[in-house]
């Protein structure tokens, strides 16, 4: 499984989950936005298509705040691929605290996306349990 971190979460982040993940039996790969672009502020749609082009499988994780309608929320919803958004208690915490509750949520994280067919949506609260809540997602 590949984890595709947003522009709006540090790839430095990005690149300690890929490093602690390599460590796991799961194996999963985490690229950065930056990385996987060449850089910064690629449109959505262009990164969106290019992970829907792909061979991989690919779990969007991103901090974005949409409005209800905004074209980039139906980008999302309709992509095809699994998202995990960081809830709005996130954006208060500094990059060591998501560090560090990143780190705690991976082996839920990691689990969900494994047993889960098919494109989901999950809100990842700052609190943690013991199962992500999640809803399937629309299909075109």
């Amino acid at each position: 499984m590949h984890f595709f971190i947003d522009e709006n979460i540090s790839h430095h982040i990005a690149s300690a989950l890929n490093h602690l993940a390599q460590l796991c039996t799961e194996s999963h790969t985490v690229v950065h936005a930056k990385t996987f672009n060449g850089g910064h502020g690629v449109p959505d749609q262009v990164w969106l298509e290019r992970l829907q082009q792909s061979e991989e499988t690919w779990v969007i994780l991103s901090k974005d705040r949409f409005n209800k309608g905004d074209p980039e929320m139906l980008a999302f919803e309709y992509c095809g691929i699994t998202t995990i958004n960081l809830g709005k208690d996130w954006k208060k915490k500094n990059v060591w605290q998501t560090a560090l509750r990143l780190i705690e949520w991976w082996p839920v994280i990691s689990k969900e996306v494994i047993q889960t067919t098919g494109p989901m949506h999950y809100d990842l609260t700052w609190v943690r349990s013991p199962k992500l809540k999640g809803r399937r997602k629309a299909v075109n």
